[in-house]
């Protein structure tokens, strides 16, 4: 009973540790007896972890093992082998959907997560643009122009070139800041404003411009920076 209390009690520190820090806060074997847990209800999965990693080398060639593979692993049946298989399927199939160009995007978050993951990696500046429909889903995402380590120029023609080939009247804007702040600059608003006013004229709403860094983003827009076109009466609006 002890042993069951104690085995419990980790079970319970481990749970609240992820939902404190992430998984990223654990070792290689800590995250995999985490994975575990799906199909081990009962069973402590410490040694199992320790003996897959001592097996294969590390998480990533855990995952990577075929399912026959894994079942030689003393605690490892079928169902926790088809489950370790499967993440990287999970996983991959889960980025496709993250990028996918008829995704619905609702809120700031849904949108810089989705930018996000389309700038991952990117140590360049970049500049990108969103098109929406009626129902905020993504229409097309298009590449506008690829720029150097700290500075890519948004050309006016080939936004609203890209917007109107887009088919929406609402698109996002956005860009990177990969070795700086995910703050625009003077440049960034004075640009924003220029774009805002060039679409306005072909009746396409500038509904966001983000500025992105490698870990966080900024929505213009939610931090009332952004301008808006009004098109009753071909005015830009400063916040």
């Amino acid at each position: 009973m002890a042993e069951h209390k104690r085995h419990q009690g980790h079970r319970q520190r481990m749970r609240e540790r992820v939902q404190n820090y992430g998984l990223d806060s654990l070792a290689e074997h800590e995250a995999l007896e985490y994975v575990l847990y799906l199909t081990n209800a009962q069973k402590d999965t410490n040694g199992i972890a320790h003996d897959l990693i001592d097996r294969f080398g590390d998480f990533a060639a855990v995952l990577e093992a075929s399912e026959e593979e894994l079942c030689t692993v003393e605690g490892v049946g079928p169902a926790t082998a088809r489950m370790l298989h499967l993440l990287p399927q999970i996983c991959r199939y889960y980025s496709r959907s993250r990028t996918s160009t008829t995704r619905c995007i609702k809120t700031t978050e849904q949108m810089g997560s989705y930018l996000m993951a389309k700038f991952a990696w990117s140590d360049y500046e970049r500049a990108m643009l969103v098109s929406l429909d009626s129902r905020k889903r993504v229409r097309a995402a298009v590449w506008l122009r690829e720029g150097t380590s700290d500075r890519v120029s948004l050309e006016i023609k080939s936004v609203v070139a890209a917007a109107i080939k887009g088919g929406t009247d609402t698109v996002v804007l956005c860009h990177n800041h990969p070795n700086g702040a995910a703050m625009p600059s003077m440049e960034d608003i004075e640009a924003t404003g220029s774009i805002a006013q060039a679409l306005g004229l072909v009746n396409i709403y500038l509904l966001d411009h983000f500025i992105l860094t490698d870990t966080e983003y900024f929505s213009m827009r939610d931090a009332n920076r952004l301008p808006i076109y009004d098109f009753r009466t071909g005015t830009l609006f400063w916040p």
